[in-house]
């Protein structure tokens, strides 16, 4: 009996011993996984000591890295080559355009009748189409690429907003619908680069246009040391499961796929406030659709 005991006992014992062994081991080999997924590098979990079941883990585990390691190079030369190609076409494309635009406007100055007219305006409008398009590809491939390097200095977004807002005054007049504009007198300085704070605003002005049916409304406030921008108007064409992907690159919602967009304007706009220490978001409430750009001041 007492041999019995003695028995037991060095068997409690020996796996006392070994589970304590292995959790020592797992808790090794997680530090190696923080480690890896901290520094992306391309070390695979080593132990000195070994264990059976603990091998067969960490060679698990190093397999499922290595597909990680794999996919992400495969995802970053795909992203690579679509910004390349992005690029490539846009450069390839603008001179014909320019060259077809450049027709057009010795058309225009030629005496034409009412159907020649129309005809010639439908080309123009098509043409710039094309180029806001070409536009858009071209300057999301460079922000996703990191090549647009930001100017940022001391602006007052308050005028540069004012400005961004006529500069579309007569496509509002033209759906006969101009936008209630209660922007302070007072400037607002914010640290950013004007020409992308400008782009910016013409996306979302522009998405409105686009995308909006009437009640525009333009607001700007200043409110704990921030500056918020909401532009807002009324929309059938937006849904609310549209709200979580409207700043995804080449969303477009389905009402408006036949409509002149990239789907860029908005992810565009999102990744240079983002760039420029803001936030951007959306939403969608009892049939008002709104965006809402907060950028932190540094003076009034």
């Amino acid at each position: 009996m007492v041999v019995l005991c003695v028995g037991l006992f060095g068997v409690c014992l020996f796996l006392l011993i070994k589970l304590l062994y292995q959790r020592q081991l797992i808790r090794r080999v997680q530090k190696q996984i923080d480690f890896l997924v901290d520094r992306d590098t391309q070390t695979e979990i080593m132990l000195e000591r070994t264990d059976g079941s603990i091998d067969a883990l960490v060679i698990s585990i190093n397999h499922l890295l290595d597909k990680y390691r794999n996919t992400g190079q495969a995802i970053e030369r795909s992203d690579m080559l679509f910004r390349d190609t992005i690029t490539s076409l846009s450069h390839d494309l603008r001179t014909p355009l320019a060259t077809a635009n450049g027709y057009i406007q010795l058309l225009q100055e030629e005496k034409l009748g009412t159907k020649q007219q129309a005809y010639l305006h439908i080309a123009r409008d098509r043409i710039s189409a094309v180029k806001l398009l070409l536009d858009q590809l071209f300057e999301f491939a460079r922000i996703e690429s990191d090549e647009l390097k930001l100017n940022c200095k001391s602006v007052d977004v308050h005028s540069v907003l004012r400005d961004a807002i006529a500069s579309y005054y007569s496509d509002f007049e033209q759906k006969d619908c101009i936008p209630d504009i209660a922007i302070p007198n007072l400037p607002a300085v914010i640290w950013a680069d004007s020409d992308a704070l400008t782009r910016i605003f013409s996306n979302v002005i522009y998405n409105a246009l686009i995308h909006g049916d009437k009640d525009y409304k333009i607001t700007a406030v200043v409110e704990q040391s921030n500056s918020i921008i909401a532009i807002q108007n009324t929309s059938d064409s937006i849904q609310q499961e549209d709200i979580a992907h409207l700043f995804d690159r080449f969303y477009t919602t389905d009402q408006s796929r036949s409509k002149k967009t990239t789907g860029l304007g908005l992810a565009i706009a999102q990744k240079l406030v983002l760039r420029m220490d803001g936030s951007i978001s959306a939403k969608l409430q009892n049939g008002v659709f709104s965006i809402q750009i907060i950028f932190p001041i540094t003076s009034l």
